[in-house]
């Protein structure tokens, strides 16, 4: 087939569906003047018209200027159009270039569809180009028109970032808002980037697509290797259209227990776990009334537990989404099961032209382009790449790992060898799918072309839950047939075969990782070496994890803290894992050193409640008893942990135990530790004078240790203590001594803190202006380590300055983003707070308004227990005396009443009511 360089073109009408909707019958006339306006700018420049579907034209020229010139033709003519009914017609167009062939069936080349991806991206009137084009156009470009370099954007296929430039000329427009990619801040998102392209599956992605219109609960069923995971990507990033809250992607595979399915979510939604409440409660109650589309991935391990999750999510949250993936359904009410089919395959005697543009030989000859094996252009291996595809039925996944043997073997022997061995291992169990028989096979044929070194590898590193780095393949793989120096070696060896992925990081270096079906059949391989020989790999897996975390601990409060949060962040999947195989083992001690290390961490990043759940259960073990001191600070972290909910009967019984183990043992720190937790619960419970005395102990301890960062935690807790007592002087000393100690030791997270407090402090003296610069630098850090309570706490301190300063306006702003961020994360008590600060902050047109919210937040106060803290205390009442003021006795009540009714979503529609 003879190929040739062209430039593709890709237009559409931007919401066309929504002008027909409004124009009715009319549309045609407007329909009928775009093509002929399209098809007078084609025929001009000598583009020829390869396809047309409703609005939408795709066309390719020979040369990249006569396209560019024909696209500013064109955009000048629908321009100047006098469209019937006032209407503005307003045509996205996208470039690319790249090579084709010639066949009866039309033009074919892995191209083609990337044109209409860059158009995606586009807005109504924009012309946009990609590198690729603007490279070959030079200097060439139409007299008068330039380029403008959008940078780099990934485009709605999930591949590599595009480099997207813009057409400038005179006649089109030139301001347009960010393009439609996924770096787009208005497209909420978490959906992983990928390294290879998409494929195919046009009809899957438009039939899914149509389903998830019409059912909440789509679920993507099929063996493993099918393609369920990227399909189901590539639909999600379809749907990213800027509306609703987001589209939010949830990897299960790592997974180890199925009680960790519903804070799997509630982490990836940014949902704070409530100690003592089960995690779906909490789930159920944040999602509300939000509209989601939830990604979850790999359910069939837990599947039970997915399905209970499902369930709770389409019954109380009526706005949300699921779309699964799973190799069986969830088989729950509502549930629309999609079978993923195998990719498209040449029938056996179809001709070169057909056998080349069928998904599957497509999507092999792009891995084996990206293996560096480009297949030949000719008759006979065309038909060799369509049998291979064909004996491997399709199934992706088989299709990726036969096409990384090119690297070692010629077509011909691949396709005589696969042949072979599919033909010897067929006949496996009845029970089990045609599919998985074939996909094992190709496995168990992967498997056997391995050396036992290799094997070894594989086998090991098959106890990862999630990504690794190279030292931890090092520390988990080596044994008899591998030496640590050597795993590198292997490492690359089973990445080159396509048995273990390596992905790209845009910071720090790359990470390793099994695809799942690789990851449980090493597994097996793993378990049929015996218990001694697969606890050894777990156990070199966990002494991994704590040397990782127990290093981590001391650097957690210095001064590379957010690298080794983020580190852990990146390894919580192989904590978790490393914590459920102590549970397993009659020695609790390497899982209380791992869970004790993880203290900043597990309050950090959300994961409190998770915490306290592992160290209770540790706790709970027999021989738990044996190493007091252990068990003392294991007591210590459980209560630290637990003292920011509110448990404090329980953290008054851990501080006692812990403290009659540390003092006859003469631990210091950890008895000033200690009285710390035990002095702040205190507090949280009103008994000022009974915390004081303890935290004057504590700090005459850490002072004779020389212990800066424990002097300055206790500091901190006096200065609360001086706050609530109303010493605002003795408060400010104590904050900025403690502020000093911790910038100096390089603790960032509390630093943000004590200048969020110290700033309150000066906002209770009434120096807002003082206090508002303390509270910006404590916000910027927490927005920077993304510590989610620390951004709700600093928002509405700072809209406090503003509204003290008389900047109602910011000061709203800052209360919305505090209150949409804790009722999303239920930080019930702050939302409250966040309501009195909206209250407070209503103009003169919003009185009924603030009345009512005054109610909702004094509500929420009740229903709480909490008592409000003193400044907010006098300010809502002034408040309070203004409305009456202003509305009348009688009004301000019955408003006020009525706020105390509101439901949770009113609360949330009449909060946010005023925010852009």
């Amino acid at each position: 087939m003879a190929t040739q360089t062209l430039t593709f073109l890709f237009t559409d009408i931007e919401g066309s569906t929504a002008m027909l909707r409004r124009l009715g019958d009319a549309y045609a006339e407007v329909l009928t003047a775009h093509h002929a306006v399209i098809r007078a700018g084609l025929a001009e420049h000598r583009g020829r018209e390869v396809g047309t579907q409703g609005d939408a034209f795709f066309a390719a020229f020979s040369s990249p200027r006569a396209c560019v010139a024909a696209a500013i033709g064109m955009q000048r003519a629908l321009a100047s159009y006098p469209w019937p009914a006032g209407e503005s017609v307003r045509v996205r167009m996208g470039m690319h270039s790249g090579e084709a062939a010639e066949t009866p069936a039309g033009l074919v080349g892995l191209d083609l569809h990337r044109v209409a991806r860059i158009t995606a991206a586009a807005h109504g009137g924009q012309v946009v180009l990609s590198a690729t084009t603007a490279a070959l156009l030079g200097d060439s470009l139409p007299a008068g028109a330039s380029l403008k370099d959008l940078g780099l954007h990934r485009l709605k296929d999930l591949g590599r970032p595009e480099q997207i430039f813009q057409l400038q000329a005179d006649g089109l427009l030139t301001a347009f808002p960010p393009l439609r990619s996924l770096e787009n801040p208005k497209l909420r998102h978490n959906l992983p980037a990928q390294v290879s392209s998409f494929i195919g599956r046009d009809r899957e992605l438009a039939e899914v697509g149509r389903l998830i219109g019409i059912s909440r609960l789509v679920t993507l069923t099929g063996t493993g290797g099918a393609g369920k995971t990227r399909l189901a990507l590539q639909i999600a990033a379809g749907s990213l259209d800027g509306s609703g809250d987001g589209v939010w992607f949830t990897d299960l595979a790592p997974l180890k227990h199925p009680d960790l399915v519903a804070a799997a979510v509630a982490n990836v939604l940014g949902i704070r776990e409530e100690p003592g409440r089960p995690v779906l409660d909490t789930l159920v109650d944040a999602v509300g009334q939000q509209r989601l589309l939830v990604v979850l991935d790999n359910c069939e391990h837990v599947i039970n537990a997915c399905a209970k999750l499902a369930d709770a999510l389409l019954r109380n949250c009526p706005d949300i989404t699921l779309l699964a993936t799973s190799r069986e359904p969830l088989s729950i009410d509502g549930e629309i099961v999609h079978r993923v089919p195998s990719l498209i395959t040449p029938a056996d005697g179809d001709d070169v032209e057909a056998i080349v543009n069928t998904e599957a030989v497509r999507l092999f000859a792009d891995r084996a382009v990206q293996q560096g094996v480009p297949l030949a252009r000719d008759e006979r291996t065309a038909e060799m790449a369509g049998r291979i595809c064909r004996r491997l039925d399709g199934i992706p996944l088989a299709i990726e790992l036969a096409a990384a043997r090119l690297r070692v073997m010629p077509i011909a022997e691949l396709d005589a060898r696969l042949d072979q061995r599919l033909s010897l291992l067929t006949g496996g169990s009845r029970a089990a799918l045609p599919r998985q028989q074939t996909l094992r096979a190709l496995v168990d044929w992967s498997w056997e072309l391995l050396n036992p070194a290799e094997r070894q590898v594989l086998a090991r590193l098959s106890v990862f839950a999630g990504g690794f780095d190279v030292a931890a393949a090092e520390a988990v793989s080596s044994g008899p047939e591998v030496a640590p120096e050597e795993t590198v070696r292997h490492l690359g060896a089973l990445v080159d075969k396509s048995l273990v992925q390596f992905d790209h990081t845009a910071a720090g270096p790359g990470r390793y990782r099994l695809q799942e079906t690789i990851r449980q059949y090493a597994a097996r391989q793993l378990d049929a070496q015996g218990p001694g020989v697969a606890d050894g790999a777990r156990s070199a897996h966990r002494d991994h994890y704590l040397a990782v975390a127990e290093a981590a601990a001391p650097q957690l409060v210095a001064h590379h803290q957010a690298e080794w949060l983020d580190r852990l962040d990146a390894e919580l999947g192989n904590l978790r894992a490393a914590i459920a195989f102590c549970l397993k083992q009659a020695d609790p001690a390497p899982g209380l050193r791992l869970a004790v290390s993880l203290r900043v961490f597990w309050k950090a990043r959300g994961h409190a409640a998770e915490g306290v759940d592992d160290l209770q259960a540790l706790l709970e073990v027999p021989t738990a008893q044996e190493a007091a001191l252990l068990r003392a600070r294991a007591l210590a972290v459980a209560a630290f942990l637990l003292e920011q909910t509110g448990n404090y009967a329980i953290v008054e019984q851990y501080c006692a135990e812990a403290l009659a183990m540390a003092r006859p043992a003469g631990d210091d720190h950890l008895v000033a530790d200690l009285l710390y937790t035990r002095g702040m619960a205190l507090l949280r419970q009103g008994q000022q004078a009974t915390a004081l005395p303890l935290i004057e102990s504590g700090l005459r301890l850490a002072g004779r240790l020389g212990e800066p960062h424990l002097v300055a935690r206790l500091l901190s807790v006096r200065s609360f203590a001086l706050n609530v007592g109303g010493d605002n002087a003795g408060a400010a000393r104590d904050s900025a001594e403690s502020l000093r100690l911790f910038r100096q030791v390089g603790d960032r997270l509390r630093v943000g803190t004590m200048l969020g407090n110290l700033g309150y402090v000066e906002l209770s003296e009434g120096d807002p202006g003082s206090a508002r610069r303390h509270l910006v630098e404590s916000l910027d850090i927490f927005r920077e380590l993304d510590d989610r309570p620390g951004i709700v706490h600093e928002t509405f301190n700072l809209g406090l300055a503003e509204y003290l300063a008389g900047s109602r306006e910011e000061a709203e702003g800052l209360f919305a983003e505090s209150f949409d961020l804790a009722r999303r994360a239920r930080m019930k008590a702050s939302a409250a707070y966040a309501l009195i600060g909206l209250a407070m902050a209503g103009g003169e047109a919003d009185l009924r308004r603030s009345a009512r919210l005054h109610g909702a937040a004094d509500q929420a106060m009740t229903v709480l227990g909490e008592t409000i803290v003193p400044l907010e205390d006098r300010l809502r009442d002034r408040d309070h005396q203004r409305l009456r003021a202003a509305m009348g006795i009688e009004a301000f009540e019955a408003e006020y009443a009525a706020g105390r009714g509101l439901s949770s979503e009113q609360v949330v529609e009449l909060a946010l009511a005023n925010r852009a």
